[in-house]
């Protein structure tokens, strides 16, 4: 029996561990740092048939500590980020190697949609250092409506990553290759940004996003009665008191000490929870995450963790992100 597939990260674990790339997994990942699940009850994968399976790897703390106590049906294992392990660990002096902009256009979601107006997008693309990369969503439910009116500069990069196996293989390349990134709202890319030191730009604000109408989900095909879709939804207009609070903490990035950014980096994306490739199969064979799977340990993933642990640095947070992150 096995899990239905998370998007790229299966690949994500065959490469770290060695597998063929035929291989399956009984567990499910989650996708990233959930916002509709951070403090209010997770309706979406403390339920088995999110991931046709009972077993969940989670690689954000406070998601992982939720599941644990609202995920009856399932178990949860926590880790780390699995785009950690895609990094590549032989990139230089980020100063001296890279450059221009990384740019995330808006986005919308299968139960989320952000207003037309262009101008805040607009003013943040006419001001970012060139050369800009964007990236536009491939799945059309998740393209915000307006781009298209956007002036783009005629010498800039295109990019959708439509394939699962090579996906994150390329968002990492192109996260070490530029020295901003531009975000719209402060989800798991900022935490990416953050873990290797980039210019930040959140250029957006979370209060431009809504819930769809039932007209708008129809639109993009998506079936209103849907109970992912019901579910998966982070307008500003469906959050609650405690997301709001910590999203516009965290939208503010560079108000914030260096330790409280990499305390909410760490907890984000599982870093106290990292492990060598040999450490994680181990560990995933004890709680029956894998079974006859066979492990090869390959010299380049050895030397990522052992890069990736040097990185993981050492903070002091402030009583007050402690404070707003226990509520999530």
């Amino acid at each position: 029996m096995f899990a239905a597939q998370s998007d790229k990260w299966q690949h994500s674990f065959q490469r770290y561990l060695g597998f063929d790339l035929d291989t399956s997994f009984s567990f499910g990942i989650l996708p990233g740092v959930c916002r509709e699940a951070m403090g209010r009850r997770d309706w979406l994968y403390t339920k088995p048939e999110m991931f046709k399976s009972k077993l969940i790897y989670s690689w954000s703390d406070f998601h992982h500590k939720r599941l644990c106590k609202e995920g009856r049906s399932i178990i949860s294992y926590y880790g780390s980020a699995p785009w950690l392990w895609d990094l590549d660990s032989e990139v230089g002096d980020p100063a001296g190697e890279t450059g221009g902009s990384l740019f995330f256009l808006p986005r919308d979601d299968c139960g989320t949609i952000r207003d037309a107006d262009i101008n805040i997008v607009q003013d943040a693309i006419d001001s970012a250092p060139e050369p800009i990369t964007f990236l536009l969503p491939w799945r059309r439910c998740d393209q915000w409506e307006s781009w298209e009116q956007l002036e783009i500069p005629g010498h800039a990069d295109f990019i959708q990553m439509n394939d699962r196996q090579t996906r994150q293989l390329i968002l990492t390349k192109l996260f070490q290759k530029h020295e901003y990134i531009y975000l719209p709202w402060p989800g798991t890319d900022l935490y990416y940004a953050e873990f290797l030191d980039k210019k930040i730009v959140i250029y957006d604000s979370i209060k431009n996003y809504r819930k769809r109408t039932p007209i708008e989900l129809e639109q993009v095909d998506i079936k209103k009665d849907n109970w992912i879709t019901k579910n998966l939804v982070w307008g500003y207009d469906f959050l609650n008191d405690i997301q709001k609070e910590f999203l516009h903490h965290t939208e503010q990035w560079y108000d914030m000490s260096i330790d409280d950014r990499k305390f909410l980096t760490s907890k984000m994306l599982g870093l106290d929870a990292l492990k060598s490739p040999r450490e994680l199969y181990d560990d995933l064979v004890r709680v029956g995450y894998l079974h006859k799977e066979k492990f090869t340990s390959i010299e380049k993933y050895n030397q990522t963790y052992e890069w990736l642990k040097e990185k993981c640095v050492d903070f002091t947070p402030s009583g007050e992100i402690q404070r707003i992150y226990a509520k999530l």
